[in-house]
């Protein structure tokens, strides 16, 4: 077993709790801990602050996420839960190791010093993200109505700074559908309950798109389960996260022409 600590505080900004906020911190977290697992043929526990688990959207999409994949669990820890008195990274695995817990941060070499507060680890994750799994999901077809040629989008994020106008975004929904593609919305904007709630669903619906096309969002992180990188189409207009970077470096189609 090997046992991965996903830190107290945010990189972004060490005096803040980093609480895996959206569904993208999550689905990132059990993509690593699977790649780590079947290129080292152990199982992975990620063990978390309980500020990570705590709500209930949260404990709901951590279990569906785990269910997509196998060797890897999660330990949750009384610890950070409201908020208050944040350990330091030092102090959360100190704490992991009192609780006889041998585990290990992690840091990406291939976007090392985009966050200033980054230190290197003796685990670079970023090696196990080179190339996706490509993983096969259960056929939920019965459940779903999907068009015989089509893609995947989601638009909806929680940071504006992500998010494309509306006039640039009719731009891209036509390019594809001049291609001969029908769009399906997953995530927030979806019309189809399962395709909104179910990220079984939508992992099989992105499988069994041609592509995935969308924003830095949490349904880009779930495509990361299905999709190659060159079958993930990525918009933006101006933050560039280590995620959107680590894509583009690795295949991504980034902005196809419509955005400049």
């Amino acid at each position: 077993m090997k046992h991965i600590a996903l830190r107290s505080r945010s990189l972004r900004n060490k005096n803040q709790p980093y609480t895996c906020p959206g569904l993208g911190d999550r689905a990132h977290s059990v993509l690593f801990a699977y790649q780590y697992s079947q290129a080292h043929n152990t199982p992975v526990t990620l063990h978390l602050t309980g500020n990570k688990y705590g709500k209930q959207h949260k404990k709901v999409s951590w279990g569906e996420l785990l269910d997509l994949v196998t060797d890897v669990h999660i330990k949750v820890w009384p610890v950070n839960v409201d908020n208050k008195n944040i350990l330091s990274d030092d102090d959360w695995m100190h704490y992991l190791i009192d609780n006889n817990i041998n585990a290990e941060f992690y840091h990406y070499e291939d976007t090392f010093g985009i966050h200033p507060d980054e230190p290197k680890t003796n685990l670079d994750i970023s090696k196990y993200l080179k190339k996706l799994p490509c993983l096969k999901p259960k056929n939920l077809s019965a459940d779903l109505n999907l068009p015989k040629k089509y893609i995947t989008m989601q638009w909806d994020s929680t940071d504006k700074s992500r998010s494309i106008s509306p006039i640039l975004l009719e731009g891209i929904k036509q390019k594809y559908e001049n291609q001969g593609y029908s769009l399906v919305t997953i995530g927030g904007d979806a019309k189809e309950p399962l395709l909104k709630h179910s990220l079984a669903h939508i992992g099989y619906a992105i499988y069994n798109a041609r592509y995935h096309v969308g924003c830095d969002s949490g349904m880009m992180h779930l495509a990361q389960f299905y999709k190659n990188y060159e079958d993930i189409h990525i918009y933006y207009n101006s933050f560039q996260s280590h995620h959107f970077i680590r894509a583009r470096r690795n295949g991504s189609k980034i902005n196809q022409g419509v955005l400049s």
